[in-house]
């Protein structure tokens, strides 16, 4: 009987995939480079470990970091690279990588470049046979017009929301609009670390910011700005230094503070009155892109990289901010990972909680199919955003997609064999999480 269950749900599975890879996905979470950066980098398979992702699962297999610069050479660091620094042949670095290629192999940040060489270039599995020719269609794909190949033509993406860096001022503006819409940040508005920080505001703006009214004017601009322009949604990123506690705003006590960090007398964003602070700016901050009409992206769940924290992982605390917004719309994107209940609970009881996988189907693929089952029986369906690649190369991200479909190929065939859904429902759950769902919530109706 189990075996009969397994098999209907496995060919219930693979005919889901193929389904879903006809349905135009939009990508709600990318950090891909510019094309024009990444046709500056020799990159070669190895070049991949490089990425945050597959570095961190080396180093926390025990690579020490002379080891991985020797395979990984230099082009494949965030950092565009002044000098290139000559690497050693490919079978020598392979030899020293295989090793702890054994180690991490099956991890999904792992699976991900396998999966993406594979339906990019035709290339199945990493070994001693297939460095080589992967390395070399790496190279052939290094030419203009390869990003729309993959993410249009292999991949059918119809639109992917870019996750903006550099300096306040983000350039929205400097992206293939074919491709990416870009997601802006208001942390600098938010997160005021020094004296420096704000002066550094004030250059930009060319005049004085005296007042947390006129940081938070500011925001307001520029969401507005943003609105205009057609932006989806504006970014925030507290949990990298804290847990989502946004206590009751005292604005009496951060006008107070606020002056005394213009005067140079300022503990730091890390002190007692730099949360304070902080809560009362991030209540601005959610102000103004809801009177903008935006919704807001918070990253709740992992920190990128080895040795991070939990604090900033569970969405639970943030109930008191989401209570108090509720006209705001919240784009929880990582879900809370790996506090995926607590953000179910959180969406199953307010409308304005969105739960994002990006990065997800990686960072743990089974976690995925259980909160998918979970949540499928608990939140409703609209509340669910099911693909963000949250990754830097091209064809990472056809991987990470492919994953996707695999993961919610697998928990909707899990409840059709327990005839919780029929085929069509399947089929529509999952045209709503990759397409519908964030279609109205980014404004892509």
């Amino acid at each position: 009987m189990a075996d009969a269950r397994a098999g209907r749900a496995g060919g219930a599975a693979s005919a889901l995939v193929a389904a879903f890879a006809r349905i135009p996905t939009i990508n709600g979470h990318t950090h891909v480079i510019p094309e024009a950066d990444r046709l500056k980098r020799d990159l070669d398979a190895l070049s991949y470990f490089a990425h945050p992702y597959c570095a961190a699962d080396l180093q926390s297999a025990g690579m020490d970091d002379e080891t991985l610069r020797f395979v990984t050479g230099d082009q494949g660091t965030l950092d565009a690279p002044v000098i290139r620094q000559p690497l050693a042949p490919l079978a020598e670095r392979w030899a020293r990588f295989e090793p702890w290629w054994h180690r991490v192999r099956h991890t999904g940040f792992s699976q991900c470049l396998v999966e993406g060489w594979r339906a990019a270039y035709g290339v199945s599995g990493l070994d001693a046979s297939t460095v080589g020719q992967i390395s070399d269609a790496i190279r052939a794909g290094r030419r203009p017009g390869h990003y729309a190949e993959v993410l249009k033509g292999m991949a059918n993406i119809r639109i992917s929301l870019m996750q903006m860096g550099g300096p306040f001022g983000e350039p929205i503006d400097d992206i293939d609009a074919t491709l990416f819409v870009p997601v802006p940040r208001l942390n600098r508005l938010t997160m005021l670390r020094s004296r420096d920080d704000l002066t550094d505001l004030e250059r930009e703006y060319g005049e004085e910011v005296d007042s947390v009214e006129a940081l938070a004017a500011r925001m307001a601009e520029r969401c507005a700005t943003w609105k205009a322009k057609g932006l989806p949604e504006v970014k925030l990123s507290q949990s990298y230094h804290r847990a989502m506690d946004f206590g009751e705003p005292d604005h009496d006590a951060a006008r107070t503070i606020f002056e005394g960090l213009r005067a140079g007398r300022y503990d730091g964003l890390d002190s007692p009155a730099g949360k304070v602070l902080e809560d009362v700016l991030v209540f601005h901050a959610v102000r103004s892109a809801t009177a903008a009409g935006l919704p807001l992206q918070f990253h709740v769940g992992p920190r990128a990289g080895t040795y991070g924290t939990l604090e900033g992982t569970s969405l639970a605390p943030m109930a008191r901010l989401v209570r108090a917004h509720r006209d705001a719309r919240f784009d929880i994107s990582h879900s809370g990972f790996p506090y995926f209940t607590e953000a179910a609970v959180l969406a199953k009881t307010c409308a304005n909680v969105f739960l994002n996988l990006s990065w997800m189907h990686i960072y743990s693929p089974e976690g995925s199919v259980r909160a998918l089952r979970e949540w499928l029986r608990m939140v409703p369906v609209n509340k669910v955003i099911g693909f963000g690649d949250d990754l830097y190369w091209v064809d990472t991200i056809l991987g990470h997609l492919v994953m996707a479909r695999q993961n919610v190929a697998e928990a909707l065939a899990g409840m059709m064999a327990d005839g919780l859904v029929g085929e069509n429902e399947a089929m529509a759950i999952g045209r709503a999480l990759f397409h519908d769902n964030p279609a109205a919530l980014y404004g892509y109706d």
